[in-house]
């Protein structure tokens, strides 16, 4: 068999502010593409409100016992960029075999071995959630993954179990920069255990137990003077699929990481990539990567239509979807600035479909990035005009205006290195165009 699947979301932006002090020849206003706004991915702050390029091609080729899994994916099209950026070409993201061999031992097994993402906790009944950031953690390894089960009564169970590391890791004397990334040589070969049990009963309630462990005891980077350290998720994630009531998912999670500034990207927490970013976003430089997150999240999704009209909703009727979601993680740390900081961020959605070719939708955020401090925190409004060939296509079009409130001490950073990045007031209104198309 050779089946081919793919996701394209593309965005045209603008974010829009004042100009603090204009001179003869500038307008007070000023326009940014992309915008300057607090949504980092890889902080706290991200709430997947403003639209990100993302292009992936999925190939696969092979039978039902033994199959090959390639998927291209990259963050920009060159046509479009300003300036080539390898980072955002990423090629060939994952890679890998998948032996099925539930024929060959009576009951659902499966291995896949190679170079692949791992993704625990996704909010959403059929994605990553609103936040687009799974709860629990993301793996980036190669190795192996083994998928197992058994169905008792009206229970299924599913054991998974993966191990895995990194092809490399960076040199010690390599020097941060664009091109790689900002690769940090003082973190070590890093190598990611987990294991995950699955419980659901008919298909209606899901609950997930989760562990995780990555750690790294190198003798090479930073001339073997490295610390050992780890990085250990304990979590639990429970999924209610409840028909014409909705989609209910509630999970937690507890971190404790232990001399975790060596620990490379191999793990992800709240996308926080490995020990160095999890002690800048969370721990604070001064605790030298010892700390812990406990997080907790939820999401609630309703389809109004298929609530009133249970089984005989068929998708192709007007409809109203009702979403709220929320996300809160507290860090305990050695250093004294971020221990004790809870961060919290929630949000609704609600969006109308009367026609089958259009909808709208409106969404509200808050995001809180230290407790009661409102000079830290942050609103954002958005609506959108939702355009669709039909009620139960494939692609979109969204016309999408966001409004930004922020607290007065919420600044982003500006520019491409983070060494020279300085900070600036963020842009307060942001216009997108996006065309979204997935087979």
């Amino acid at each position: 068999m050779l089946d081919f699947h793919g996701y394209l979301l593309l965005p045209a932006y603008l974010g829009v502010h004042e100009r603090e002090n204009p001179t003869a020849g500038q307008s007070s206003t000023v326009l940014h593409s992309p915008p300057l706004v607090a949504q980092d991915l890889r902080s706290f702050d991200y709430t997947a409100v403003v639209p990100a390029p993302w292009l992936q091609l999925n190939f696969l080729y092979g039978n039902s016992t033994l199959y090959a899994t390639a998927v291209l994916a990259g963050t920009t099209a060159m046509d479009a960029a300003g300036y080539y950026n390898p980072v955002d070409q990423f090629g060939v993201n994952d890679a890998f075999v998948t032996a099925n061999l539930t024929k060959t031992f009576g009951f659902p097994f499966q291995l896949n071995v190679g170079a692949f993402t791992g993704r625990y906790g996704a909010m959403g009944a059929y994605d990553a959630g609103r936040y687009g950031t799974p709860l629990i953690a993301r793996t980036n390894t190669v190795g192996e993954t083994i998928t197992t089960g058994i169905k008792l009564g009206e229970l299924s169970l599913v054991l998974e179990q993966g191990l895995g590391g990194q092809f490399g890791r960076p040199p010690p004397d390599i020097v941060p920069q664009g091109w790689n990334d900002y690769a940090n040589g003082k973190v070590g070969s890093t190598f990611v255990n987990h294991a995950h049990l699955g419980i659901a009963y008919r298909g209606l309630v899901r609950l997930g137990l989760h562990y995780l462990t990555a750690w790294t005891q190198d003798d090479v980077s930073n001339g073997g003077q490295l610390p050992d350290g780890r990085i250990t998720v304990l979590g639990a994630d429970l999924n209610v699929t409840a028909g014409r009531a909705g989609h209910l998912y509630l999970g937690g999670a507890r971190t404790q990481a232990t001399n975790a500034d060596t620990v490379s990207g191999a793990i992800e927490i709240l996308n926080a990539r490995g020990g160095p970013e999890l002690v800048s976003q969370y721990l604070g430089p001064a605790s030298h990567g010892n700390g812990s997150l406990s997080t907790f999240g939820a999401q609630y999704d309703l389809s109004v239509a298929r609530m009133l009209y249970g089984d005989r909703y068929t998708g192709v009727s007007p409809d109203i979807l009702l979403s709220l979601f929320g996300v809160g993680t507290y860090v305990g740390s050695r250093d004294p600035a971020y221990d004790g900081v809870f961060k919290v961020k929630g949000g609704g959605e609600v969006t109308y479909l009367p026609l089958s070719w259009f909808g709208i939708s409106e969404r509200l955020d808050h995001v809180r990035r230290h407790g009661s401090d409102s000079k830290q925190a942050f609103t954002i409004s958005s609506s959108r005009l939702l355009f669709h060939p039909g009620w139960k296509s494939r692609g979109e079009l969204a016309l999408q205006y966001s409004h930004f409130v922020y607290g007065s001490s919420v600044q982003v950073l500006s520019g491409y290195d983070p060494a020279t990045a300085h900070l600036v007031n963020p842009d307060r209104d942001v216009f997108s165009l996006t065309a979204t198309y997935w087979w």
